[in-house]
């Protein structure tokens, strides 16, 4: 009877995977337990906010021949995930409102949805102020080309109520990894904790005025965190690190700048941009800039003025990169001096660094103690190094050359007594050389350790020396680990070693490439780096190494690393192709067996 109804029980899965219900993420309600965001703030007066979240389904796919690298006679066919969307709309009254909205990652149903991206909307109601103005200007504005002999089109004559739009799309780009921290590796600063978020964008009027168009007089609001770029800009991004509570908290706190408006003026030929304090660029049409709110570019006139080492810094970068103004790189080096002789940091680093470039060391050096004497710990442990450095080659400091070195490490002691981590880090480096005349392994250790306790970022400097310097893996894992917890480059450059014949660890490789493969593609990872890393999981899922084989992802991992492999030089892509082939006939072979069934 057993053997009678296993045959019966495949093909009932079979069909009910075919016909799946595929509910939208709106129609289901997410697990209790789900982990979620809560986004609370307080809305402006005569304001409306759209929350929308981005979901998709691995379990609900759509089907799509793709052609890598453009080479049509190796076509194949990707499973795509399906999306669906969740929307939450809220509005405020003339004296405001708080607000608290959830948005789970886990939105349940039959497909099984994931948080991919959230959206925050915010735009004005008709009876905010500021629409009531936009309703002023247009109105006068109308008012005065039709007393123009310029216009001639009956768009004009129009009353209907303007209306401000589009809304800034303000993005917040999720970084999915909620897996838990492995037990027996390590203490809780592996643990990268979600921090509490605040996001505070300041949205403004942006007046067009296009008489030869339809629309004559159009309003957009725009926010302080939008990119410089052209009037259509990107909206930005942020990326937001998830811990292991149930609840991430974003604090969304949007402010409306009634009195600061950027007037946009076209004419047959010309575009002028006009800013609040009075700076003003002329485009050729089709190729406006737009500033943001508190981007220097859109204040000239007021930095231009202003006697601040900030504002000097400020006005030297628009004229080093020819942002705004015409690129000079005389003007460029002159403020740029002023800013740095007047104490700025930023300035500092750059004439340090040109001094560097230009193999000028006496003027690099005044530039380092000058950043030290203002407080710039980075320039105080580069003064420290330059004596030490010829321990790193193996030599040995005699003379005045000993004095300095001496008296280098005296103050290195008294950075790591301050409680500077960097500092520890720098004298483990030197502790951990057996070349060195500091040489102690067992107090390295535990400076690094402290060091990366303090500051885990350092985590990477400590596996790197030891690994790659001392040929040690054993001291080096557990910084590998946390600096793989924290940066996806460790992450990929961990797995690789682990696939290494001395230290081979199939296991834990696995564990890390997914890591790196799931969330390369949403942090910009360099693409030789996430295609080797696609080529490497598939091969351990192909061959079962580390884990269960697992034919089907193993097949789509091949696709995507073919895919990369268009980009860059490689040794990897004819293996995957060869992969490529075998596996789409062995799993159609399996799904003619099922129909035949």
């Amino acid at each position: 009877m057993a053997g009678a109804l296993a045959p019966y029980s495949a093909s009932a899965s079979f069909w009910g995977d075919l016909f799946r219900r595929e509910l939208p993420v709106e129609q289901v309600t997410a697990p209790a337990d789900s982990q979620r965001f809560e986004f609370v703030g307080a809305l402006p007066a005569n304001t409306q906010l759209e929350l929308v979240g981005y979901y998709a389904s691995s379990i609900c796919t759509r089907k799509e021949i793709r052609f890598p690298g453009g080479d049509i006679a190796n076509p194949y066919r990707a499973t795509l995930e399906k999306t669906s969307v969740l929307r939450r709309l809220i509005s405020s009254d003339g004296q405001g409102r708080e607000f608290s909205l959830p948005l789970a990652l886990n939105g349940g149903g039959d497909c099984q949805w994931r948080l991919d991206d959230v959206m925050l909307d915010l735009t004005i109601l008709p009876s905010h102020p500021l629409w009531q103005k936009t309703q002023t200007l247009k109105n006068e504005y109308l008012a005065k080309l039709q007393g123009s002999a310029a216009v001639k089109t009956p768009a004009i004559q129009s009353s209907s109520p303007v209306k401000v739009s589009p809304h800034d799309e303000f993005y917040l780009n999720l970084e999915l990894n909620i897996e838990p921290i492995r037990a027996g590796k390590g203490e809780d600063n592996l643990a990268q904790a979600a921090t509490e978020q605040s996001i505070s964008p300041v949205y403004y009027p942006v007046f067009i005025h296009n008489p030869g168009d339809e629309q004559p007089f159009e309003v957009r609001l725009n926010s302080n965190l939008k990119q410089t770029s052209s009037l259509w800009d990107r909206a930005y991004s942020k990326m937001v690190p998830l811990g292991k509570q149930a609840v991430v908290r974003i604090n969304f706190n949007p402010q409306i700048a009634t009195d600061y408006q950027v007037d946009v003026w076209y004419q047959p030929d010309r575009v002028a941009v006009n800013y609040p304090d009075g700076t003003q660029y002329t485009y050729a049409n089709g190729e406006v800039k737009l500033y943001a709110y508190g981007k220097p570019e859109s204040q000239i006139n007021t930095l231009a003025q202003s006697a601040k080492a900030e504002d000097k810094r400020l006005l030297a970068r628009i004229y080093e990169l020819g942002h705004a103004l015409p690129r000079d790189e005389v003007k460029a080096q002159q403020y740029y001096r002023e800013a740095a002789e007047a104490g700025d940091i930023v300035a500092l680093r750059w004439m340090r660094d040109q001094a560097g470039y230009g193999g000028r060391t006496d003027e690099k050096i005044y530039w380092l103690e000058r950043a030290a004497s203002f407080g710039d710990n980075a320039a105080k442990l580069e003064l420290i190094r330059l004596p030490l450095s010829v321990i790193e080659r193996g030599l040995v400091n005699t003379g005045v050359d000993k004095v300095s070195e001496t008296k280098a490490w005296q103050q290195l002691n008294q950075l790591v007594d301050q409680g500077m981590p960097e500092a520890r880090s720098l004298m483990a480096f030197y502790q951990v050389l057996s070349c060195s005349p500091y040489f102690n392994a067992t107090t390295a250790l535990e400076n690094y350790r402290q060091s990366v306790k303090a500051q885990p970022d350092l985590a990477r400097d400590a596996a790197e020396t030891y690994y790659y310097f001392k040929e040690d893996f054993e001291q080096s894992e557990e910084f590998w680990i946390i600096a793989a917890e924290r940066d996806l480059y460790a992450a990929a450059e961990l797995a690789n070693i682990l696939l290494l014949e001395p230290y081979r660890d199939t296991v834990n490789a696995r564990f890390w490439l997914e890591k790196v493969t799931t969330l390369g593609a949403k942090q910009g990872l360099q693409a030789d780096i996430l295609g080797n890393a696609y080529f490497q999981l598939a091969t351990l899922l192909d061959k079962g190494e580390g884990g269960s084989t697992d034919p089907k992802l193993a097949l789509a991992l091949y696709q995507q690393s073919i895919e990369m492999a268009a980009s860059f030089s490689n040794d990897y892509e004819a293996k995957a192709k060869d992969r490529v082939q075998a596996l789409a006939s062995l799993l159609s072979s399996q799904n003619h067996r099922l129909w035949r069934w």
